[in-house]
């Protein structure tokens, strides 16, 4: 499992929509606003590229399991 988390610039609701859009499709989970899981990798890699090449940031991170 692996966790998208970015930050858009402001002002740019089409953005976020487009991005949710794109997440929803890969059937990601949804944490928080700029929050999302997924276990499709190459695809959180493709939005994560997206989403700077349009200004924002991202970064991706592998979930891990402390303690349960």
């Amino acid at each position: 499992m692996y966790v998208l988390i970015f930050k858009l610039p402001t002002g740019n609701g089409l953005l976020r929509l487009k991005i949710n859009r794109l997440l929803s499709k890969i059937k990601a989970k949804k944490f928080q606003n700029s929050v999302w899981f997924s276990d499709n990798l190459s695809k959180l890699i493709e939005i994560a590229s997206f989403i700077r090449n349009r200004g924002g940031k991202a970064i991706i991170l592998e979930k891990k399991a402390l303690f349960e």
